[in-house]
């Protein structure tokens, strides 16, 4: 079942592991995501334009080698430490095939992909327990993922440097309740955001429950305990509209309080169908659950043609308990909700009947 946010994140991070450092051949070889332990925490806003001396990996997968050489440059990875990362990598099957060694170019791009995870890692978002999970679910043995893991979080991560913030934009609030389409915050313009709410800070707000960006981040303050975390859209088509975000609460709310947050985002005319329970996914090494609610609304079918994307007269909201990693639902669902994603579209049952988180 497939969420927007997911996908993108999920989409650059595998350009990032193969135009950016590739893992495969035709022997199986593993993928992964580590991160280390006090990476994001208090740290000075950074200049307006340190995101563009700090590009992301994604930026820099579909860029020269020299925009790698910067991104690990900013992130405080030099050759010495790719190196080393590269010769753990080619010794467990992190590269490109058993007995193939890479060359520094590819050890490179590895590490990129790497600084992701040290960074997910540092502010909770991840652990190192999932990190070895997911690796083996990729096609590491234990003892392979264990060897990555642990020469991530011993000796690559603690010299990984924080990911630096943009200072967050002057606003003039006050903007209207809906955009000039009709929406009212999925599928709205970052333009009406930033006319209608004041942006938060990302790494102090969204960090934690959604984990660090890999694109372009938004976040926005709601009300006093409720923020919304999203990813502007790289595809030129949806022209920095969100279609898709998470809702996050300071802390767990009544389903009662989560359905209003949810209508205030959808057009006017949404109207809510009954939920369905879901669970994690076969693969995922974690037991966890979600409640998913569709919303009929005949606006958004318009506003999504409009943006050339799945026109459908669907919204979908999938509320967690206690949050949602790329492995699935942390913690089952009680009722109580801490974190929303809405994304443009229905959500449906698999092939086997069951809705999957």
């Amino acid at each position: 079942m497939p969420r927007y946010r997911r996908a993108v994140g999920t989409a650059f991070l595998v350009v990032a592991a193969l135009a950016v450092g590739g893992c495969g051949s035709d022997t199986s070889s593993a993928h992964s995501s580590a991160a280390p332990e006090d990476v994001i925490g208090d740290q000075p806003a950074a200049p307006e334009n340190e995101s563009d001396s700090n590009p992301s990996p994604a930026e820099s997968a579909g860029e020269d080698d020299t925009s790698i050489e910067d991104f690990l440059a900013v992130a405080g990875v030099d050759d010495d430490l790719v190196n080393r990362l590269g010769e753990i990598g080619d010794a467990n099957n992190y590269g490109l095939g058993a007995g193939v060694e890479t060359g520094l170019e590819d050890r490179r791009r590895l590490a990129t992909s790497q600084v992701d995870t040290c960074r997910n890692v540092a502010v909770g978002y991840r652990t190192w327990k999932g990190v070895r999970y997911s690796d083996e679910s990729g096609g590491a043995t234990e003892e392979q993922a264990s060897a990555m893991a642990d020469f991530l979080r011993t000796d690559f991560c603690p010299h990984v440097a924080p990911l630096k913030e943009a200072r967050l934009p002057e606003q003039t609030l006050g903007g209207p309740a809906e955009d000039d389409r009709g929406g009212r915050g999925l599928t709205s313009p970052v333009t009406w955001w930033d006319a209608r709410h004041p942006r938060a800070s990302w790494s102090k707000e969204c960090a934690a429950q959604t984990g660090m960006p890999v694109g372009d981040p938004v976040a926005y303050r709601l009300a006093k305990d409720e923020v919304v975390c999203a990813i502007v859209p790289p595809a030129a088509s949806l022209k920095k509209h969100l279609i898709s975000l998470d809702v996050v609460f300071s802390s767990p709310v009544d389903e009662d309080r989560a359905r209003r947050a949810v209508l205030a985002l959808l057009p006017s005319d949404a109207s809510a169908t009954e939920p369905t329970e879901g669970t994690n996914p076969d693969w995922s090494y974690m037991d966890g659950g979600c409640l998913n609610t569709n919303f009929r609304t005949a606006t958004m079918e318009r506003l999504t043609d409009g943006l050339q994307k799945d026109a459908e007269p669907w919204a979908s909201a999938l509320y967690y308990s206690e949050g949602s990693i790329e492995d699935g639902a942390v913690g089952d669902y009680t009722g109580e909700v801490k974190q929303i994603s809405l994304s443009t579209g229905a959500n449906e049952p698999g092939a086997a009947g069951d809705l999957t988180c």
